[in-house]
């Protein structure tokens, strides 16, 4: 692995620069455990790229991305990366919504839950349809409903009573989640709702999610990798396999593979199990 991943050395920082540069891209991190401690893996996922990159802090955010939109989750870190526009996963909010309605029932959780919802359809088929905006008419009713449901979710904490807190505990008095969840989409309403005004941001970072799937089976599989050396071997490896189309790492076509067959198992060994179950079918029929 280690002559492998020296040679996709230069791929990678090609797919680096180009994660980097592209208008949209969508962040994440994970835990990655490497020589006994716990460490963090940190993607950039567009629609044809990923790139990978082994950091001993979770806070420390990928270099040189300028310009675009960068979707993420509420991670406060990445509110320091000042030099692009930012897009919250709708996603996250959908989760916070769900255990709002289910476990503390607050009533304004489910209409937020239905609005955003109803606001990725719409933005779903006027894609289709051809568009690259919302109607002003529909864009203004999902701004009026979202502030209105605010409205109602900060007045209902409001006339809540007050979290106690312990005489051990210093610093500012908790918050309730929904309260919390309210603040964030307050605060961060152009972020939120970015999805309604910009069609090529989407409405989640799954791209980046499902980017470390991978990685964490990995994890679950191996435990931990020795090094950090190691641990970086494995991520150059593994975007070259993600990345194969666009880093020009295509094989060449097989001159022995039928045309006519382009999945063709001509050559390959069949296995003893698979002759014994061909066996088992041409002996039933």
């Amino acid at each position: 692995m280690r002559g492998k991943a020296a040679a996709l050395a230069p791929v990678a920082a090609h797919i680096a620069a180009l994660a980097a540069a592209a208008p949209v891209r969508c962040l994440d991190e994970t835990g990655f455990r490497v020589a006994g401690k716990g460490q963090w893996l940190h993607t950039v996922a567009t629609g044809t790229l990923t790139h990978y990159r082994v950091s001993a802090k979770r806070g420390e955010m990928p270099e040189g991305l300028v310009g675009g939109v960068a979707v993420h989750d509420g991670f406060k870190s990445y509110s320091g990366l000042t030099d692009i526009g930012h897009a919250l996963c709708n996603a996250h909010h959908l989760r916070e919504l769900k255990a709002l309605v289910e476990i503390d029932k607050e009533p304004w959780a489910a209409p937020m839950r239905d609005l955003l919802l109803e606001a990725n359809r719409a933005v779903e088929q006027a894609r289709q349809a051809g568009a690259n905006s919302l109607a002003p008419p529909v864009l203004e009713g999902f701004l009026a409903r979202y502030w209105e449901i605010l409205r109602q979710g900060l007045a209902f904490h409001r006339n809540l009573p007050r979290l106690q807190r312990h005489p051990s505990n210093r610093g500012r008095t908790k918050r309730r989640p929904g309260d919390n969840l309210l603040i964030r989409l307050h605060e961060f309403k152009d972020d939120v709702l970015r999805v309604l005004v910009d069609f090529s941001v989407p409405f989640t970072n799954n791209l980046a999610e499902q980017a470390l799937r991978m990685m964490k089976v990995k994890m679950k599989i191996s435990g931990s990798f020795r090094t950090f050396e190691a641990a970086g071997d494995f991520c150059r490896c593994a975007l070259g396999r993600r990345n194969r189309p666009q880093a020009g790492l295509e094989h060449p076509p097989d001159p022995h593979r039928s045309p006519s067959f382009p999945h063709s198992d001509l050559g390959r060994v069949t296995p003893p199990w698979e002759l014994r179950r061909l066996g088992k079918v041409a002996a039933s029929s």
